[in-house]
């Protein structure tokens, strides 16, 4: 009896050792479950607690290396002024600048207009016409206001403007006008002409001028 009960004994003591041995060891269910994706342990919420890495920022191409944003307008104007604010304006030559004076002094034939000789004429000056008549500025003026002719167009072409040490100049043209008269008679004449400039006080002035009719 006291063996049988030593066996007895015996045997459990072994079988308890081998049952804590089984709890704490993983099933080989567990094992196969993890192995095969079971949902409580999953990749997922593994990845989801280690922090994924940011891509370098090189990766990508930013505002100031793209070429669009160089040639954007906002980016053009915010980087550097405008041309026309920093540069200055062209002065005009003298031979640009006699020529307007001509060209606005024709045109104003058309409206009976004396104000361009009566800026840039001369005091002094003298001249010809093309009747052959020595006239002063007065003269020139008067003639402007008499005119009774009704013209459609007035133009001067072949303006050829010569300046000598930027204080004198000497211009020719040609000048064509066209129109009624004041019988009604339609008229188309050309004049040639010589206008001598020089500058006065920063400004331009007519002192002499000889028209001549061509046809």
């Amino acid at each position: 009896m006291k063996i049988a009960v030593l066996a007895v004994t015996a045997l459990f003591a072994a079988a308890v050792p081998f049952a804590f041995a089984q709890e704490e060891s993983p099933s080989p269910a567990a094992t196969a479950s993890e192995k095969s994706g079971d949902p409580s342990v999953s990749v997922t919420t593994e990845k989801t607690v280690s922090p994924t890495p940011k891509p370098a920022s090189s990766a990508s191409p930013t505002k100031s290396s793209s070429p669009s944003a160089k040639s954007s307008p906002s980016a053009t104007a915010s980087s550097s002024p405008s041309s026309a604010a920093v540069m200055p304006a062209k002065k005009s030559t003298p031979e640009a600048t006699i020529r307007d004076i001509e060209d606005k002094w024709e045109a104003g034939v058309k409206n009976h207009d004396s104000s361009v000789p009566q800026t840039y004429l001369a005091d002094d000056f003298r001249g010809v016409s093309s009747k052959g008549e020595i006239i002063d500025k007065k003269k020139l003026l008067s003639e402007i206001k008499k005119d009774t002719d009704v013209y459609s167009a007035t133009k001067s072409g072949k303006v050829d403007v010569r300046v000598f040490g930027g204080q004198f100049a000497v211009a020719t043209g040609v000048s064509t006008e066209t129109g009624k008269d004041k019988a009604g008679q339609t008229f188309k004449r050309s004049f040639r002409w010589t206008d001598v400039w020089v500058m006065r006080k920063d400004q331009w002035q007519c002192v002499a001028s000889q028209a001549m009719l061509v046809k």
